[in-house]
Parts: C-alpha cells; sequence; structure tokens
C-alpha cells in the first residue's frame, strides 16, 4: 500500500471520528440553544468563552492539571488517546506507526504549537459548554443540563487532559 493511500485513509478515519465526537457532544448544546433561542445569554456566553481563547500563554499555563504524566495517567488520558484523532486505533488500523512518532527536537516544537492550539480550543469549547449547563439548570431543564455536562466532561476535559499529557511528554524531547 503506497504511503499516499495509508495518509488519506487516516486522514478520513480522523474526520470519521472529529465528526463522530462533535456532532455527538454539541447536540444538547445546540438542542438548548434552539429551544432558547439566541438570546443575550448566548452571544454573553460565547463572549466569555471566546475571552478565555485569547488570554495569553503564561495565563492559560495556570490552567495546567500537574506536571506530571502519572497523573493524567491516573485519570485515564491513555484509554482516551485510543478513541481520537491521531489516536491508537487509527494508528493501527492505517499500519502509520512509524510516522505517529516524533523525530527531533524541531518536530517536536512544531507539534508542541499545535497541541497548544488544540488544548485553547477546547478550552473556549469546555468554558462555553459550563456556561450553557449552568444556563440549563437554571432554566429548569435538569435532563438537558446533565446531558450537556456529560458532553463537556467527554469533548473538553477529556481533550484538555491529553493534551496537557502529550505535552508533558513531547516538552522532554525539547530539552
Amino acid at each position: 500500500m503506497s504511503v499516499n493511500r495509508i495518509t488519506t485513509k487516516k486522514e478520513v478515519l480522523n474526520q470519521l471520528i472529529n465528526l463522530f465526537w462533535t456532532a455527538l457532544c454539541f447536540t444538547p448544546v445546540v438542542w438548548f440553544w434552539i429551544r432558547e433561542g439566541f438570546n443575550l445569554y448566548f452571544y454573553m456566553y460565547l463572549a466569555i468563552a471566546l475571552l478565555i481563547g485569547i488570554l495569553p500563554e503564561k495565563i492559560l499555563k495556570l490552567f495546567l492539571f500537574s506536571s506530571s504524566g502519572k497523573f493524567y495517567e491516573k485519570l485515564g488520558v491513555k484509554r482516551i488517546r485510543k478513541f481520537v484523532q491521531n489516536g491508537d486505533i487509527v494508528n493501527s488500523l492505517t499500519d502509520n506507526q512509524k510516522h505517529a512518532s516524533i523525530k527531533g527536537k524541531l518536530q517536536a516544537k512544531q507539534y508542541l504549537k499545535t497541541i497548544a492550539m488544540y488544548e485553547r480550543f477546547h478550552w473556549i469549547c469546555f468554558t462555553f459548554f459550563l456556561l450553557t449547563a449552568i444556563g440549563c439548570f437554571l432554566k429548569g431543564y435538569l435532563k438537558l443540563g446533565v446531558a450537556v455536562t456529560a458532553a463537556n466532561l467527554l469533548y473538553n476535559l477529556g481533550s484538555i487532559l491529553l493534551q496537557q499529557y502529550n505535552s508533558i511528554r513531547i516538552k522532554r524531547i525539547t530539552v
């Protein structure tokens, strides 16, 4: 099988995984805002969430849960890693393990920028989902509030933990 074909298969699998998790986890959030209408609170919550996205890196580093990889492993990031883009399942299905490793300091530094971008995106979503869940509970949509909270933990907190874990591991290469 040619490298292009493996890359294409891997890209398709990664996009399918992204589509699945995004559709699953955004559904209760979208459902709430369709029921409520895109009112002042929607725009206010969105603005607050986007403010998280423009925080300086120094401040975002304060959100690091731990500097120990073992901490994240105890929380199950290795299980999370199986089911995400470029994760263990995708790599095993595409027989592309040799391309999953980072070779050298330059590549490690570039990948750290990618990780930081993913983490920042999930902090934005985490904030918006959290505020939306609070809105659900305040409006009396208890089941929907629980669904948004569960989606937030699954889609955003799990991803944040994984990105922080990956960052810790990759920073060892750059030292």
